[in-house]
């Protein structure tokens, strides 16, 4: 097999430590991670495992996919290059080995069909079929991707802010939408982030949603449980209590750490010893990063989920916040320069020609030598002569007044009606804008309604948006025919508190 760059982490890489199912300890201390007798498993596949699998090529599943090559294998599956002979195109399929009989195995790879083929963001790899060979074997057929691993990119050192940052903002838009599913990944790492070239461009594919959790993943482990990564682990992950979706959150803002520092922000010789560093250790600062984005990944790993951001929707927002910055500094306008009203975007502080020097409320004119185009200075003259008019005619005009006997009030009466003018010129104050708190609502019933002060903003499982800072308190209703009404009134104090509990929903 050719080494060669696919959607699929590479074997190698497979045998990186990781903690997969490991329970707790009843007499594990409060505070510290899951310990266990046991060493971090890893995956080593002999010759004859290599052989069963080449037994495979040539074969064709489905009535179309005829398999051609190996991309890469686990202890129980393997992900094959296939050549879909319908549409003519090559795609990769994933397989489960003939041999497999563990059970939960199989529970989780169905699973995560099932999972996989609810999302549609580009950012998430694409699953066109999905179903069982003829001896009983489950497979999905995904999209053959050409590129890297951000686990491969990163082999080769660190990389520029803008780009980890435009590379995180991808992930986080597409974590958005599974955790709109009720889906959360829980094994976010750089092997299950492929970067994908087309053209020119470079597009970010989230790989692996094998051991995702949600409201439907508990009967999938034990209490005490532990799955993921170390160095991308959250700290109630690492102590093995029940996740949602801002782990997710937690092993991004790592992940975009590693891309700038070129280092995790936690590692030590053990993963044990790892983990018990993201439950108690201080984040060291990122050096390598300006202000705006050392402030947004610190804000994605503080340790009490509930000071986290929210959700991953907000802090894509963040993360293209953090590029709008990084864009004006580059153009020597500050991170500060561009509309001061409401929260800055990308798109507020991006563009746009240079302002001209003011001064008090009269804008000073740049001066041309002769060296100047003469339609520019052609122009200038005009402009001057203009001026020159305009100013002789308001001095008629007063000094006719005077001139004229006129009173004193007439004296005053130009600068009353200048006044005046401007007054009715002047533009009503805009209404004050207030940060959002953005929860994630979910019910008992999928699809409620959910209205925010007497207006639908989704149905659940959602993200909905709340003002903060307006010190009203806002009406929170899920609604669904054939179900009485949840109402729930909510002032949110700031854009990270949690939404109160809702109860669950009844049938009338």
């Amino acid at each position: 097999m050719g080494d060669r760059s696919t959607g699929i982490p590479k074997t190698a890489r497979l045998t990186a430590p990781s903690v997969d199912s490991q329970p707790m300890p009843a007499s594990q201390p409060s505070g510290a991670p899951p310990m266990s007798s046991q060493p971090i498993p890893s995956t080593e596949l002999g010759a004859g495992v290599q052989v069963e699998l080449s037994d495979d090529i040539g074969k064709t599943i489905g009535g179309r996919y005829e398999i051609t090559d190996i991309i890469g294998e686990g202890g129980m599956g393997v992900v094959y290059e296939a050549w879909d002979a319908q549409v003519e195109r090559k795609v990769a399929i994933k397989l489960v080995r003939s041999d497999t009989t563990d059970t939960k195995f199989l529970t989780r790879f169905r699973r995560e069909l099932e999972i996989t083929c609810q999302l549609r963001h580009p950012s998430t790899i694409r699953v066109f079929e999905h179903g069982e060979t003829a001896d009983g074997r489950p497979y999905m057929v995904m999209e053959l991707l050409t590129g890297e691993s951000l686990a491969e990119r990163l082999e080769r050192g660190s990389i520029p802010e803008m780009e980890a940052i435009q590379i995180a903002r991808q992930v986080a838009e597409s974590l958005s939408e599974a955790h709109e599913h009720g889906v959360f990944h829980r094994d976010l790492k750089p092997d299950n982030i492929f970067i994908e070239t087309v053209g020119v461009s470079k597009v970010v594919k989230v790989l692996d949603f094998g051991i995702a959790g949600g409201v439907d993943a508990t009967r999938l482990t034990q209490a005490g449980e532990v799955f993921g990564t170390p160095q991308y682990m959250s700290p109630e992950q690492c102590n093995g209590l029940p996740l949602d979706h801002r782990t997710d959150i937690y092993s991004l803002a790592a992940i975009l750490y590693e891309m700038i520092e070129g280092r995790p922000p936690f590692s030590a010789e053990t993963p044990m010893a790892t983990m018990l560093k993201h439950v108690r250790a201080k984040v060291p600062p990122a050096r390598n990063a300006q202000k705006e984005t050392s402030k947004v990944i610190l804000m994605g790993l503080r340790k009490d989920r509930g000071k986290r951001i929210q959700t991953a929707g907000r802090f894509a927002e963040l993360l293209g916040q953090s590029i709008g910055n990084l864009r004006a500094i580059k153009e020597g306008r500050g991170a500060d320069s561009g509309p001061q009203s409401g929260p800055t975007t990308g798109r507020q502080i991006t563009g746009g020609a240079p302002m001209p020097m003011v001064t008090g409320s009269h804008a000073v004119p740049t001066l041309t030598g002769y060296g100047a185009p003469p339609e520019e200075r052609a122009g200038k003259t005009i402009a001057i002569v203009l001026g020159v008019v305009a100013l002789l005619l308001v001095a008629l005009l007063v000094f006719g007044e005077i001139g004229g006997g006129g009173s004193k009030d007439a004296v005053h009466k130009p600068a009353e009606a200048a006044a005046s003018t401007k007054a009715a010129d002047a533009k009503p104050e805009a209404p004050k804008k207030f940060p959002f708190n953005r929860p994630l609502v979910r019910t008992n019933v999928e699809g409620a309604a959910v209205l925010v002060d007497g207006s639908e903003q989704c149905k659940t499982p959602c993200v909905i948006k709340v003002p903060v800072g307006d010190n009203l308190s806002h009406e929170i209703v899920l609604r669904k025919a054939g179900y009485t009404d949840v109402v729930q009134n909510w002032r949110p104090n700031n854009v990270s508190e949690p939404l109160p509990a809702l109860p669950d929903m009844k049938e009338l």
